[in-house]
């Protein structure tokens, strides 16, 4: 029996947030997965050096809220990600995000997973499925994820999260192996069955989160929710119906051919939430869902491809770094990007990553009309 738990929560004042979590813990029956002297890594959605406000990162106030919850049990809480902003450095991104704050107004320790060694897991397709050692080096994992759209798997939530286990610049590899929607969805499903016994639960900070081209560069949305489960499958699924998506992302339908979702055997405690109004999904998404033999037919004229924003671009080289096919060339600190498109596989990396919003989608002339 899975248990999902929904509390309203409209800022990000500290003190009510651990109340919440408190109170949503007892409730659910999971206060004794906490013990004493444990190690504890928290595992926030750091994907980029970006401040609280963009709604682009777990914000550092849910984070102190658990991290808090897991001193009062007398564990060690520790932060720790492989985020995707640590092409310049992963300090910058603990600071820019908060969670340095946190460590020292705390005393705990925060870990870069990319200073870690990882442990191989043979994939059913032969491939190898690297994963951060830290999940043998504590005692187990509460995944902190943030509420957002993707624009590569449609919505990044609990599960998606914790494709930050993966150390290093392997994460872009991995893009390249599993270039499409389902195919990557397939590498994320064989990921959470690795570590899903490792996880303590799972917290949601849905209270602003992102809807629109996710998961760096579209609208802060309040949605006044926080959520908590010891089965992130049964969280995601529930949230993906209250956003109201047509189709369930590429993830969510890999979990639930797996059996992977216990849509029946969840207990619902807490607060009703309300469907979200006006929820935006990206815009690149509306060609997966055009009829397959639509876009079939096609081909090639309806697609969507990154370009830049010449005027917003600010030369920094992370979208040519994070380009797992070196599809683009530029000068660091001089020119916008260059892109290769007969190289380009879609991944859309260099959109996630772009710190000023200056890569966007590029759609043919047929798929604008497609939505």
């Amino acid at each position: 029996m899975a248990t999902v738990i929904f509390k309203r929560e409209t800022d990000y004042d500290v003190g009510k947030i651990y109340d919440s979590l408190v109170e949503m813990i007892e409730i659910g029956g999971l206060s004794d997965k906490i013990k004493y002297g444990e190690r504890i890594l928290l595992k926030p959605n750091l994907l980029a050096a970006r401040t609280p406000d963009s709604a682009v990162t777990t914000h550092p106030a849910v984070v102190e809220a658990v991290a808090k919850i897991v001193l009062d049990y007398s564990a060690i809480p520790i932060i720790g990600d492989s985020p995707g902003g640590a092409i310049r450095g992963t300090q910058r991104v603990l600071k820019n995000t908060g969670m340095l704050k946190i460590s020292e107004k705390l005393g705990i320790e925060t870990i870069s997973l990319e200073a870690k060694s990882a442990i191989q897991i043979k994939l059913p397709d032969g491939k190898i499925l690297h994963i951060s050692k830290i999940i043998n080096e504590v005692d187990g994992i509460i995944n902190i994820a943030k509420l957002k759209t993707h624009s590569l798997v449609l919505m990044t939530l609990t599960v998606k999260n914790l494709y930050g286990l993966i150390p290093g610049f392997r994460k872009a590899e991995y893009h390249k192996i599993y270039p499409t929607p389902p195919k990557f969805a397939r590498l994320v499903a064989e990921l959470y069955s690795a570590v899903k016994d490792n996880l303590k639960f799972s917290v949601l900070d849905g209270i602003v989160g992102m809807d629109g081209n996710g998961p760096s560069s579209g609208q802060a949305h309040k949605f006044g929710l926080l959520a908590l489960s010891d089965n992130p499958p049964a969280l995601d699924f529930e949230i993906e119906n209250i956003a109201g998506l047509k189709s369930h992302s590429p993830i969510m339908k890999e979990l639930i051919k797996r059996n992977l979702v216990p849509q029946y055997e969840v207990k619902w405690l807490g607060e009703k939430i309300e469907n979200f109004k006006n929820f935006k999904i990206p815009s690149n998404w509306y060609l997966y869902l055009a009829p397959a033999f639509l876009t079939k037919f096609l081909g090639k004229l309806v697609q969507v491809a990154p370009d830049v924003v010449d005027s917003k671009c600010i030369h920094c080289g992370d979208c040519m770094h994070s380009c797992p096919v070196d599809a683009i060339t530029m000068i660091i600190e001089k020119t916008s990007p260059k892109f290769d498109y007969s190289k380009c596989i879609r991944c859309l990396c260099c959109h996630e990553i772009c710190p000023t919003k200056a890569i966007i989608f590029k759609k043919s002339i047929l798929a604008k009309f497609i939505k």
